[in-house]
């Protein structure tokens, strides 16, 4: 299963609902943070999850998606942690690290894996026994990544059928899930009659980004989808400003085929105005969508 809980769900200015972008995910026991804005680390607490992070995931460097790195590495150190903390990034993440560390002179005892990602086809760059992150590079004003996590299929055994044929349970089912044909009473049991494959769920992370229909092959058919929505339709500048309007962000949606999405990176314009949301209505209806969505405020949680 994979859980989720926005951290911030602001733009470039923080404000009093929202904080800075970052998402904090938890699958299989492992913490990760896909961006690590300003304040990341008092929202970890104010949302009473464990602040020991094992992956952050950056999608560029720009301050609102990044500026609380140095106060997450800082707090591990300070909790005495010796473990890994692996953080991905576009090109220059390593260097950016290295100048984070440098910069803040604090004592370093953390076994820090940076890794710069270029992908300008998707890249699988984080790997577990039950899942992986893959990367692609989207357009926006410096270089930036987008992030997708997929769970394995899981090849599980179908009860029904062997009670069927009265087949009882022994180590020979680990072959069958294994993806085995196995001897059974002398008999030929093929793993393709007794089991099934659980397709495992998938989670995309897109955000900043130009419109541009490239990315909708990295996109298409996960279950769940995060994407920025910066502006309102009105806004007739978002290619300029590097940004989604909420019309260019449902267009995207809609070609994804995503079950569910989130629109995130929500301006301060609309901190106290509910037109991007009456217009996404509008939009979604106009558009004949049929996914589940929202805005999420900061600390709302969802899980796959």
């Amino acid at each position: 299963m994979i859980e989720g809980t926005f951290i911030g769900t602001s733009s470039a200015f923080p404000t009093v609902k929202r904080n800075h972008p970052a998402v904090y995910i938890m699958i299989n026991g492992e913490r990760m943070l896909f961006d690590c804005g300003e304040g990341t680390q008092r929202q970890i607490r104010k949302a009473g999850l464990s602040p020991s992070i094992d992956s952050i995931f950056i999608t560029h460097w720009h301050g609102d998606h990044s500026l609380g790195l140095g106060g997450i590495i800082q707090s591990l150190n300070m909790m005495k942690s010796n473990k890994r903390l692996n953080i991905f990034g576009p090109s220059g993440t390593e260097q950016g690290i290295k100048n984070i560390l440098m910069t803040y002179r604090f004592y370093n005892q953390l076994d820090i894996k940076s890794k710069s990602i270029n992908a300008p086809k998707e890249k699988k760059i984080f790997e577990r026994d039950k899942y992986t992150v893959s990367a692609i590079n989207i357009e926006h004003s410096v270089k930036c990544l987008a992030y997708k996590i997929k769970e394995k299929d899981v090849r599980n055994i179908s009860v029904e059928k062997l009670a069927e044929k009265g087949i009882k349970s022994g180590k020979f089912l680990s072959k069958l899930k294994e993806g085995k044909d196995v001897i059974y009473n002398g008999i030929k049991l093929k793993y393709k009659d007794f089991t099934y494959l659980k397709k495992g769920k998938s989670l995309a992370y897109v955000t900043d980004l130009r419109y541009n229909r490239n990315v909708i092959p990295f996109i298409k058919s996960v279950d769940t989808l995060i994407i920025e929505s910066t502006f309102g339709e009105e806004f007739q500048k978002s290619y300029e400003f590097f940004h989604l309007n909420i019309k260019e962000a449902i267009s995207l949606a809609k070609s994804s085929g995503a079950k569910e999405v989130f629109f995130v990176h929500t301006s301060q314009r609309y901190e106290n105005d509910d037109s991007l949301v009456k217009s996404a209505a509008a939009l979604y209806s106009k558009m004949k969508c049929t996914f589940k969505y929202s805005f999420p405020d900061d600390f709302d949680k969802f899980s796959l």
